[in-house]
């Protein structure tokens, strides 16, 4: 989503490009991302380019483009600008991508989550985080294993049911020391430990 016109339109090959990769492999949802960052990032320009996006993912590709926030960017980083760009995109298939690390970093909390319909989150990625560093200084390294931090997994869970969403938990992690070891090992951690929140929220 650069910042003028003329540039979104120049971006628009390499964004139907990943497009269609994406709805080759069967993927349902394509992420929309409102970079680069900016401080000055225009919701209502956000809100042009998110509604174009939805239009060419639905009818060159049928896929369906997801607005996502990012909680260390300096532009959009909180539910609620997310929201707004979504809702005011005036488009049937206008959705969010959340995350609970995103909720964390930019500030935005857990909360507010209740008042979202569950058909409106495409995807929710799946994180916890440590204490420290303080917040305004995590980023994607500090990322740990569901459980192993101090978000309110758990309730978010509950909340997520009571809003009856159905769509996928994604685990998304990024630390280091991940990368050193076996794939399929992380994998199976990370989806044992969510499974354990998961049956602590059902019980």
């Amino acid at each position: 989503m650069p910042a003028t016109q003329e540039a979104f339109e120049q971006s628009l090959e390499g964004t139907r490009n990943r497009m269609r990769m994406a709805a080759a492999i069967g993927s349902q949802h394509v992420a929309a991302i409102p970079a680069p960052d900016r401080e000055d990032f225009d919701l209502k320009w956000g809100t042009d380019c998110y509604r174009r996006l939805l239009q060419i993912g639905r009818d060159e590709f049928g896929i369906t483009v997801a607005f996502e926030f990012v909680g260390f960017l300096k532009g959009v980083h909180r539910l609620g600008q997310a929201a707004a760009i979504a809702l005011d995109a005036d488009d049937r298939d206008a959705c969010l991508i959340a995350e609970t690390f995103h909720l964390f970093r930019g500030g935005s909390g857990f909360e507010g989550v209740r008042h979202l319909d569950g058909d409106f989150v495409a995807d929710f990625h799946w994180n916890d985080v440590a204490a420290d560093p303080p917040r305004e200084e995590q980023g994607d390294e500090h990322r740990l294993y569901p459980g192993d931090g101090i978000l309110p997994l758990v309730e978010l869970l509950k909340d997520l049911r009571a809003i009856n969403y159905v769509g996928p938990l994604s685990l998304e992690l990024f630390r280091r020391e991940h990368w050193k070891q076996d794939p399929k090992q992380v994998a199976e951690t990370g989806r044992r430990k969510m499974l354990d929140l998961i049956a602590e929220a059902m019980a």
